[in-house]
């Protein structure tokens, strides 16, 4: 249990970096006369997509304990 709580988090990290990065990075597709690191771009998008993917994978599941 421990461990599915402790990969979320990593998950969720590193989701956040490399979807933050990846926001900072798009504004340079779009400027007129330089050359776009598309791979860079790409890169970060896969990264992002694979953390995603591990959050949902190793979401901690909801408690079942009612208080009413």
């Amino acid at each position: 249990m421990m461990k599915e709580n402790w990969l979320f988090v990593v998950s969720l990290a590193g989701m956040t970096v490399s979807a933050a990065a990846l926001m900072l990075l798009i504004p340079s597709l779009f400027d007129s006369g330089e050359q776009g690191n598309f791979r860079g771009i790409g890169v970060l998008a896969c990264l992002a997509v694979v953390f995603a993917v591990g959050m949902l994978y190793w979401r901690p599941s909801p408690s079942s304990s009612d208080n009413g």
